[in-house]
């Protein structure tokens, strides 16, 4: 364990933090990663000027200070950064937007309070006035809440270890996400409360179709699926 010495003797510089954030918010975050990224942004804003004000994904992920307890490897740290900030999107402590920027993406993150759902309509709008940073555009039709496959695995199957959560993130690029819903409900339904059994779901939909005639000619139904939650009894549907 680190030690810490001690606060420093003189004038004390404070961040000002929502009550809200110790009576809704701090119950429920159950990962430290998207902890310390909320607490982190409570300063980012209040170190910020003007009306508007944000914390820019990329100005996070130069802040070696901060990175340092993201992870042990550069690769670890950006990894735990991105999803922890995605992580507090999907809460709803921040909204995030995807800007354009000397014609490249990145990401703003906004408190969502009053002020923040005021400073993001006005962004979508076109109004650009008041921000520090010069952009090209929003790009709305990047804005749709993502999967939100961490809290359904949270809800249904229990903890997320980082290990775990790399393979979810990558299932939300392979799968569709009506796909990752259903084959949550699934698996609960039929009490296979495992990530193995809901990708093995997945793997075979992808393969042999989701609601379509399979390769025998069987409609791919849930009761196409194993009791098992043995990956391989996936094969025997082609044998049906």
């Amino acid at each position: 364990m680190r030690g810490f010495p001690g606060f420093s003797k003189g004038p004390t510089k404070l961040v000002p933090i929502p009550t809200e954030f110790f009576s809704d918010v701090l119950p429920i975050v159950d990962d430290l990663a998207e902890l310390k990224v909320i607490l982190y942004s409570f300063w980012r804003l209040s170190q910020g000027e003007g009306d508007i004000r944000y914390v820019r994904l990329n100005d996070a992920l130069a802040d070696m200070v901060f990175l340092s307890g993201m992870g042990e490897s550069p690769r670890d740290q950006e990894s735990h950064t991105r999803e922890a900030f995605a992580r507090a999107a999907q809460r709803g402590v921040l909204i995030e937007i995807t800007v354009k920027q000397g014609g490249r993406e990145e990401q703003w993150y906004f408190l969502n309070s009053p002020k923040g759902r005021e400073a993001v309509a006005r962004l979508r709008k076109g109004d650009f006035t008041g921000i520090i940073h010069d952009i090209d555009d929003v790009v709305v039709g990047l804005e749709k809440e993502r999967p939100n496959i961490y809290l359904l695995y949270e809800q249904n199957i229990g903890m997320i270890t980082p290990m775990l959560a790399e393979k979810l993130r990558q299932a939300e690029r392979d799968y569709p996400e009506a796909w990752i819903r259903d084959a949550f409900s699934l698996a609960v339904e039929r009490n296979k409360r495992s990530w193995s059994y809901i990708h093995s779901i997945l793997r075979n939909w992808a393969q042999y179709g989701k609601d379509t005639p399979a390769q025998t000619g069987g409609p791919l139904t849930s009761s196409h699926i194993p009791d098992s939650e043995d990956p391989d009894d996936f094969g025997l549907l082609i044998h049906e």
